[in-house]
């Protein structure tokens, strides 16, 4: 199964949860929303709606190291994303943070340093192959968000994760061939759970034109 998402709310969110069965709340990377929102955003979703959580990106340019001002950010999205009943909280780096062998050992401990709460964490690290990042996490659990478009895709896993910034960046469109190409990898996959979110700007019409493919 796929759901289809956007990585914020591109309408109105009254509007939103008409059109679709997934968000990924992005306004969380620079700060957690406030509880009237959060009470909300619950109270008004459909029933059975889809929440994933990107987590403050504090924490990846701090090159995921444990502090104690990580924990406290940690427990504070754990907490939101619990609220939400979230499937998953990413964590997104750019380009960087580096592949290599600092920087795969302080990703392998900072799982470990996790709230318990904690739902299936997703890396978006730019500078990385999604192979990377399933070696680097070794036997803790953890998910590598791709781009099938660009990427090979990681080992076979339960939790799927697609993230699609744009063919040529935010600003950039996906041509009907393109979401062809999205919708038959999707079609290919068989897991428990696939999540497909787009992040760039014409997200609302892409991920549309996805939702008519996959139907």
């Amino acid at each position: 199964m796929f759901v289809v998402a956007c990585s914020g709310f591109p309408v109105p969110v009254s509007r939103y949860w008409r059109e679709f069965d997934a968000v990924e709340i992005s306004d969380t990377e620079i700060a957690i929303p406030g509880a009237g929102t959060v009470r909300r955003w619950i109270r008004e979703a459909p029933k059975g709606f889809l929440f994933t959580v990107v987590a403050p990106g504090s924490v990846s340019e701090s090159g995921f190291r444990r502090t104690k001002e990580n924990k406290a950010t940690c427990e504070e999205v754990a907490a939101l994303a619990s609220d939400l009943k979230a499937k998953a909280v990413i964590f997104h780096a750019d380009e960087t943070f580096k592949h290599g062998k600092a920087n795969r050992a302080a990703l392998r401990a900072f799982l470990g340093f996790l709230p318990s709460n904690m739902p299936p964490v997703v890396f978006d690290l730019e500078a990385w192959k999604p192979a990377d990042i399933a070696a680097a996490c070794g036997d803790r659990p953890a998910i590598a968000a791709y781009d099938p478009l660009t990427d090979d895709p990681p080992p076979e896993s339960k939790v799927v994760y697609l993230r699609l910034p744009g063919p040529a960046g935010h600003r950039s469109r996906y041509d009907e061939a393109s979401v062809a190409k999205i919708a038959d990898h999707c079609n290919s996959l068989d897991p428990e759970l696939g999540i497909c979110v787009f992040r760039n700007i014409d997200m609302q019409t892409n991920a549309h034109q996805l939702i008519k493919r996959l139907e």
